[in-house]
């Protein structure tokens, strides 16, 4: 009794801490939401009212007499026109609708954290189970007849352990303890892992969130400086302005779908679904976005596969964006429908620059690049192919990947089958 205790109380301590990271994650979302919203209506305002204009005085005032909570339904902005004069403009419609959205906006930030409280405690009893066995075991040693010189000695090497220090291993001495030794070592192996992925996860988000504030914030400075009087930087601050803006709300879409999916509240709904037709599809709408590539598409007909067809589309497109980023123009990109080693599959092929070959067991990690200030200026985020293996994995598939550095790059999409498939190919 005492054993299972200990092992939730862990459990509990673990899942606190991946809570606290996802309620910051919120936070921080909700203040960039804010100051997104007060911003927008700001320049819609100038806009309207006259011309927006970076250099010119402007504040923002509300009531203090009525309630904290109805502050933001009296909020006022006063800023000087092209005539010297201040003009001041409030829209309580707007800000009242706002308002009332939010406790939706808390609601549902809540339910995800609820969510992630019982995927987390899942997540971290499963972690703790070797260590449950491990405890089961040395009960039931307990209650035979066991050499005491050798049981305190486990009780002192255990005692003696460090996890916080890397590479510490548990160490007997004793043959018989061997299998006992692999298990808490095994154990305080995958508990590093997996902190160091959490850890790893959440600095990588913040610098990636970090990145696009800081460079609108550089706009800004520059916009307030040069931007009254010279037209071009005005154009070329807006324009940068709002790139970030998208890239920023991007970022957060992705983050939120993968926190969905890491605390078991993404649904499937597995189809029989015809693979050919999903390739047409991306076919028709990246030649339209591209057409400066050489798109072609071989695709069996009466490919079946039983999958969530939205979300394999999905895939798909991620698969066909990076293809687009990593080839230049009259580049060649392949989409096809096809089975492969048995198994109907989807497939993106291009003649692009390829990966190397130290790069290809980490391309689907979350946030990594082989190659960061190329990707950057491509405008990814890094998660697009982390999203795509979470599908995959969903559906039980799995990846096949050949790439070589400037001779391009072949993904298959491996799924499961439903039913039989004829080879009749249509080639464009």
């Amino acid at each position: 009794m005492s054993e299972n205790k200990s092992m939730s109380s862990i459990a509990h301590r673990i899942n606190k801490s991946y809570m606290l990271r996802t309620v910051r994650v919120l936070l921080l979302c909700n203040l960039l939401l804010c100051a997104l919203l007060l911003g927008v209506w700001c320049y819609a305002s100038e806009q309207a009212a006259d011309r927006f204009t970076p250099w010119r005085e402007r504040a923002i005032t509300w009531d203090q007499n009525v309630s904290l909570f109805k502050r933001i339904d009296t909020i006022t902005y006063t800023f000087e026109t092209q005539d010297g004069e201040m003009h001041s403009v409030s829209d309580p419609d707007y800000f009242s609708l706002c308002r009332r959205a939010m406790p939706v906006l808390l609601i549902g930030e809540l339910l995800i954290v609820l969510n992630q409280r019982r995927a987390g405690m899942k997540k971290a009893q499963k972690l703790l189970q070797p260590l449950e066995t491990m405890a089961e075991t040395a009960l039931e040693m307990s209650r035979t007849r066991f050499d005491m010189e050798k049981l305190h000695t486990l009780e002192n090497a255990i005692a003696g352990v460090n996890p916080d220090v890397p590479d510490t291993v548990l160490q007997t001495g004793e043959q018989e303890l061997q299998g006992l030794e692999k298990a808490v070592n095994d154990l305080m192996n995958r508990m590093r892992l997996s902190y160091q992925e959490q850890t790893r996860f959440v600095s990588d988000a913040s610098h990636e969130l970090r990145t696009p504030i800081a460079v609108i914030q550089g706009y800004a400075d520059m916009l307030s400086r040069w931007g009254k009087d010279d037209p071009t930087v005005l154009e070329e601050g807006i324009t940068a302005i709002k790139s970030e803006s998208a890239h920023m709300n991007k970022l957060i879409e992705q983050l939120l779908f993968l926190a969905r999916g890491d605390s078991g509240r993404t649904r499937m709904t597995m189809e029989n679904t015809e693979l050919s037709s999903l390739v047409k599809e991306v076919h028709e709408e990246f030649g339209m976005i591209h057409p400066d590539r050489d798109w072609r598409m071989q695709a069996d007909t009466q490919v079946f596969a039983l999958c969530d067809s939205a979300m394999i589309k999905q895939t798909l497109r991620i698969l066909t964006e990076n293809a687009v980023k990593y080839t230049a123009e009259s580049d060649t990109i392949t989409l096809r429908a096809l089975i492969h080693k048995g198994m109907p599959a989807l497939e993106v092929q291009d003649n692009g620059i390829g990966i190397a070959e130290k790069d290809l067991p980490r391309i689907f990690d979350r946030f990594y690049r082989a190659d960061p200030n190329r990707t950057r200026k491509t405008g990814g985020t890094g998660l697009g192919l982390s999203i795509a293996k979470w599908i995959v994995e969903q559906h039980g598939g799995h990846f096949d990947v050949l790439s070589r550095p400037e001779f391009g790059t072949r993904i298959t999409v491996c799924l499961p089958q439903k039913k039989e498939t004829s080879s009749n190919r249509i080639n464009t």
